[in-house]
């Protein structure tokens, strides 16, 4: 029997390392085929790049060197909607990246007919800034850890009469006041991460008809890499938007969402 088991062990640690180079080279595998599609961009195969990131980007892997260096790829091949597309997801992961910031500038002067959205206001700018701070799982985790915090605080308050004093009630209003902050922080920054209201225009001379209809009449046209916001949909015609006031429907196929 003292064989039988150290067969048993032996079997057991080659599973377990199976196991292991398995896992290994499943993490591997995303790395390797970046960088790959990194050497394609080196080579100035940049169509190429680009398929490459783009089917890293299709199985679900959000990273900002991803969506920047794909943006980078579809620029150079020409494909200026896929570009903006790519740099706007890229901000989306990392607000204040000043290449990428520079990168959707220097793609939207390729936009024909190009409409900048309007500046910010100052206290749009604070909330914004404010929203950065966190992403929404770090708000939500604040917010728990809040609540506790002033439970705490109230039962101390409550059932601890000698504690009853300013610096604790305060302490609990603080406590209080950081615990709604954070509550409506997780709750306005999981809306924006899920708001797919914008898009991306990923075709030329597109006409924007007046109602959802093919046969309705053209009100004007929007270019390839324009951002629009997307104000209602049917099942093939979306309403947009563009920076500017104007208004009409197109075929939602034709709008990339963000």
């Amino acid at each position: 029997m003292p064989g039988y088991k150290h067969i048993k062990s032996a079997l057991l640690l080659a599973v377990l390392l199976l196991t292991g180079s398995i896992l290994r080279a499943q993490q591997a595998l995303p790395q390797q085929r970046f960088d790959a599609a990194n050497s394609l961009y080196q080579q100035s195969k940049f169509t190429e790049a680009a398929a490459a990131y783009q089917q890293l980007i299709d199985e679900g892997y959000a990273i900002k060197a991803l969506y920047f260096n794909a943006g980078n790829a579809y620029y150079k091949a020409g494909k200026t909607g896929e570009a903006v597309f790519n740099y706007e997801k890229a901000l989306q992961l990392a607000p204040r990246d000043e290449a990428a910031k520079h990168n959707l500038a220097l793609a939207n002067q390729k936009v024909n007919g190009f409409v900048d959205e309007l500046p910010l206001v100052f206290f749009q700018q604070w909330w914004r800034q404010l929203q950065q701070l966190h992403k929404p799982n770090g708000w939500a985790v604040g917010c728990i850890v809040f609540f506790w915090l002033v439970i705490a605080g109230v039962m101390l308050n409550t059932f601890l009469p000698g504690w009853k004093n300013k610096f604790l009630r305060w302490g609990n209003y603080a406590l209080g006041t950081l615990f709604t902050l954070y509550l409506v922080m997780a709750i306005d920054t999981y809306a924006v991460a899920n708001n797919h209201q914008a898009g991306i225009i990923t075709h030329s001379n597109i006409k924007v008809k007046t109602a959802p209809d093919d046969n309705s009449k053209d009100a004007f046209e929007v270019q390839e890499g324009m951002k629009v916001h997307i104000a209602d949909a049917t099942k093939d015609f979306c309403k947009i938007s563009l920076a500017d006031g104007k208004t009409g429907w197109i075929s939602c196929a034709w709008i990339k969402r963000l």
